[in-house]
């Protein structure tokens, strides 16, 4: 089969939750990505086979988010597009479906990212009023977080992820230290990236209301160790994770062009990195944390590359549990893993972290002079996506 390349990838800034993207919709910061990555592709948008976005909290945003971002970007309207739900793992999905289509030889030319605005997640009234309440007296409406429920809770046993993350770090006998420790370092690593401009070739500026936004907002370059260890646990009095070690809540979006072999060929295109594969697995839902380990043992296995040959890592930082058990259980170095910092410091828009990480983790071989790299991230109710790319 065709060798799938990616030719462009770009992101969004990621803004905190009701910070400076809280009014635009995630379609519309869909099509911000999708519109720049056709641009740095070079590719005209009557090529377009198909356009793929991650998204997952849609409830009150209309028919297809990621057809109305596609049409908002000037993609033509033969060319359709749909959205994937994998939870965290959406905007890692909508990659893999891009390079399967392409492998199938369905598709030459495929947009795919994901696109989240937590700070815009409805709220909603209970499904029984529709057909079970007539008035109200002496009743009252429960309203439902869309956000907290289709977002951040196991349905299964009604515990938000973070109770979960702490269960894990528990039983991996995995002290508060070790998370503050990769907490900090988040933070530090992406306060250098900003200063040192590593992420302008990634994000693409966005003007709201008169006022240029093209960094992330959620870094806190003055933040220590020694603050992060005073802080109160988040989910419940005995907790390991804080408000610190968490990944925060964040608005945002990512795309890339994926393209056949023979469409680089035929169009001229230049490609920036090789997809080499991909894997995706499940687990036991309150282990989500535990899955990014299964994916990338499970990737290694099927493109039959050792670990030891790949230079950097990207492993989304769901919370910081996450990767004291990456660089335990794989062997993966601190120094090679999240090496611009990852979502504590930079944020974790759900639907859009699986292809931010991958734009990141291009920019970081690309500036880094690496060659081989993997991201993976773990998703609600137990599974992970991993891709690894080559760059050309």
């Amino acid at each position: 089969m065709d060798n799938v390349y990616i030719v462009s990838a770009v992101r969004t800034p990621l803004g905190k939750f009701g910070g400076s993207l809280k009014d635009i919709s995630p379609s519309e910061l869909g099509s911000v990505v999708i519109r720049e990555a056709v641009n740095r592709a070079k590719v005209d948008p009557k090529l377009i086979d198909i356009v793929i976005m991650g998204n997952v909290l849609r409830a009150g945003h209309g028919q297809d988010l990621a057809r109305q971002a596609s049409i908002k970007a000037g993609i033509p309207a033969k060319t359709d597009a749909y959205c994937v739900d994998m939870v965290c793992s959406s905007g890692m999905i909508s990659t893999i479906n891009a390079v399967q289509m392409i492998k199938s030889e369905d598709a030459d030319i495929v947009v795919a990212g994901g696109m989240e605005s937590m700070s815009r997640a409805s709220f909603a009234i209970g499904s029984e009023i529709r057909w079970g309440t007539k008035m109200l007296m002496n009743k009252s409406l429960d309203i439902i977080d869309t956000m907290i429920i289709d977002g951040l809770t196991d349905p299964f046993n009604f515990k938000v992820m973070g109770q979960e993350a702490d269960m894990v770090a528990r039983e991996h006998e995995i002290t508060r230290r070790e998370l503050d420790e990769v907490a900090y370092e988040s933070h530090r690593r992406a306060t250098i990236a900003t200063e040192k401009g590593y992420f302008k070739d990634e994000i693409v500026p966005l003007n709201v209301d008169g006022r240029v936004v093209d960094k992330d907002e959620g870094i806190r370059a003055d933040t220590t160790l020694e603050k992060l260890l005073q802080l109160k646990p988040a989910f419940g009095s005995d907790g390991l994770h804080t408000a610190g070690n968490s990944s925060q809540i964040s608005d945002g979006a990512a795309a890339l062009v994926f393209v056949s072999e023979s469409a680089v060929r035929k169009f001229k295109l230049e490609p920036i990195a090789r997809v080499l594969g991909y894997s995706w697995i499940g687990i036991e839902s309150w282990k989500f944390p535990e899955a990014p380990i299964y994916s990338v043992k499970k990737l290694l296995d099927k493109i039959n590359i050792p670990l030891s040959k790949f230079d950097y890592f990207e492993n989304n930082e769901a919370f910081a549990v996450n990767n004291v058990l990456f660089n335990r259980y794989l062997g993966v170095s601190y120094d090679r893993l999240n090496v611009y910092g990852g979502a504590i410091a930079l944020g974790h828009p759900i639907g859009a972290s699986g292809s931010r990480i991958l734009v990141t983790l291009l920019n970081v071989l690309r500036k880094m002079n690496g060659k081989y790299g993997i991201a993976s991230i773990c998703h609600g109710i137990g599974g992970s996506t991993a891709i690894a790319v080559e760059l050309l």
